[in-house]
């Protein structure tokens, strides 16, 4: 099982990585930052991403190499895809907004209004990544555990998708008031913390799957 454990020890050190990331984004829409706070933390979150590829890299490498059975090679393999495009996903919504803060965007008032709304949706995907790196932490240690944890993130991700439709009414509903830059802009941001709290379902149902294959 020393493999296994390693395994799932990284994956969880790359999960904070998104949830230190998710955290910042948060810090980011509530708007009350100054220049150099930005550049401050978006190096932060530039930082956990290429920390993010590191760790990414030396698990492909230990997959690779045999660390864990070959039956469960595939869902290990998507496993990790799916952490990693969470910590991408992470660093393109802070890119996002950095691009926003440095042309304008980011203070007008719909773009204001809109970041109240997304930033409940970051507070619950933070609270999912919290959930999913608890879950690689006990996976091998308490399977009952690690189902409740399951059910959890699933309440999870059908609250943001609730939330995404609300947003989405409301974006719509402004029609021709904003401008199609800024109207893409939020699409984005919404349509990726969307993704991001779907790829930790995935994450959480592969992780069920996995060890339930280890312990027949």
């Amino acid at each position: 099982m020393s493999g296994e454990k390693e395994l799932f020890g990284k994956l969880a050190k790359h999960v904070n990585l998104s949830l230190k990331s998710m955290l910042i984004v948060e810090r980011l829409l509530k708007g009350d930052i100054k220049d150099h706070e930005m550049e401050s933390l978006i190096v932060e979150v530039i930082t956990h991403e290429k920390h993010g590829d590191k760790i990414a890299a030396e698990l492909t490498e230990m997959v690779t190499h045999g660390a864990v059975p070959v039956a469960l090679l595939g869902d290990i393999e998507f496993l990790i895809d799916r952490i990693d495009d969470i910590l991408d996903l992470t660093y393109f919504i802070a890119m996002e907004y950095g691009r926003a803060f440095r042309t304008g965007i980011s203070r007008t008032e719909h773009a204001r209004s809109m970041y109240k709304e997304i930033l409940k949706v970051t507070v619950v995907a933070a609270k999912a990544l919290e959930t999913l790196k608890e879950e690689l932490e006990i996976a091998l240690e308490d399977f009952n555990k690690l189902q409740e944890l399951n059910d959890v993130i699933d309440v999870y991700e059908d609250r943001v998708d609730e939330m995404k439709n609300v947003i989405l009414d409301k974006l719509y509903s402004l029609g021709p008031e904003v401008s199609a830059i800024t109207f893409n802009h939020l699409l984005e941001m919404i349509k990726s913390l969307d993704t991001i709290v779907d790829a930790c379902e995935d994450a959480s149902h592969l992780l069920i799957r996995v060890i339930s294959s280890m312990r027949y």
